[in-house]
């Protein structure tokens, strides 16, 4: 079954409270009716471009809406005389830490599908990503749902890439020993110089992205970023990020010269020691579902796949 009511279209530069809460609420809805988890970025502060405004909302109204906006905090008559509040229906969030490529991930309710809600979303964030400089969009959405393939089809959008979700049991953690020549240091704002140039060389971005995300992860209280050093200075980086259940590694990378040579399993060592000194017990990490050399890592020290996300490349009128 399927609702057709009034719907209005917003743009949010952030969520408030009320506003995650609704966002939250609708993805539980889309998960439990068909097991279609659309993978929404709440971490949209982390954008290259500060004016982007990364949420685009759609508001149902019981009736109408009087001339006022279909927000959460409007209220609506039905015509009883009881005024209710507007309905959330659809949500999509932009992700573009690089201003060369962003991400959107999105969820329609059940009962307002086929409507063409999905692609009015999409065709909002692409025009403000164009406008922020990207060239290309990938839409984000979980594997395990037939949903996914089918809106993949409708958006004329090919497999781009996919990445494994990983948790850590928790009892590898005791069995973790501590690299002896490689040292985590806090990056701090006198060194977002040299950690930007860093991942510049090696994830193969511009510097210009790489200062911007720098920047941004150090005003993240969330998120802790570290240079890994060996005997021969810095030679990779990593991301300790906290969530509400538990910790998330990010970004772990080694210069190209100083690959083979170890330092990947070291920092990824030297990262979980810090958190089992925490007394950290849920560690999670996402991986190129291609990149095999990584996953043999990740298995290795105790990580198994929970999860697959897609990534489909969109035709974009992004020039």
């Amino acid at each position: 079954m399927n609702i057709c009511l009034p719907v209005r279209f917003e743009s949010r530069a952030t969520l408030t409270a009320e506003g995650r809460a609704a966002v939250e609420a609708l993805a539980r809805e889309c998960l439990d009716s068909d097991g279609f988890d659309p993978c929404l970025h709440y971490d949209t502060h982390l954008n290259a471009d500060r004016d982007l405004r990364p949420w685009r909302l759609a508001w149902a109204c019981a009736a109408t809406c009087r001339g006022e906006p279909c927000r959460a905090d409007a209220a609506v008559d039905d015509g009883d005389g009881r005024p209710r509040p507007a309905r959330l229906v659809a949500a999509a969030s932009a992700f573009a830490p690089l201003r060369s490529e962003g991400e959107i991930s999105a969820c329609v309710s059940p009962l307002f599908r086929h409507q063409g809600l999905f692609k009015a979303l999409y065709g909002g964030l692409e025009a403000s990503l164009c406008r922020s400089g990207a060239r290309s969009v990938l839409l984000v959405c979980a594997a395990r749902s037939p949903a996914s393939r089918s809106i993949a089809g409708r958006l004329d959008a090919k497999l781009d890439h996919a990445e494994l979700r990983m948790r850590l049991d928790p009892d590898a953690l005791e069995r973790v020993e501590p690299p002896a020549d490689l040292r985590l240091v806090p990056v701090g704002e006198d060194d977002a110089d040299d950690c930007s140039r860093l991942a510049a060389t090696i994830f193969g971005d511009s510097y210009d992205d790489e200062r911007a995300f720098v920047e941004a992860v150090l005003r993240d209280e969330a998120r802790e970023l570290f240079m890994a050093h060996g005997a021969d200075g810095a030679v990779g980086m990593a991301t300790i990020t906290r969530g509400e259940a538990g910790y998330e590694l990010n970004g772990v990378g080694v210069l190209p010269e100083h690959r083979g040579k170890g330092y990947g399993s070291a920092i990824m060592d030297a990262c979980l020691v810090v958190l089992r000194n925490r007394g950290v017990r849920d560690v999670t990490l996402e991986v190129d579902a291609a990149n095999e050399p990584a996953m043999a890592l990740y298995r290795s020290r105790g990580f198994a796949e929970t999860a697959r996300v897609d990534y489909w490349r969109l035709p974009t009128r992004c020039s």
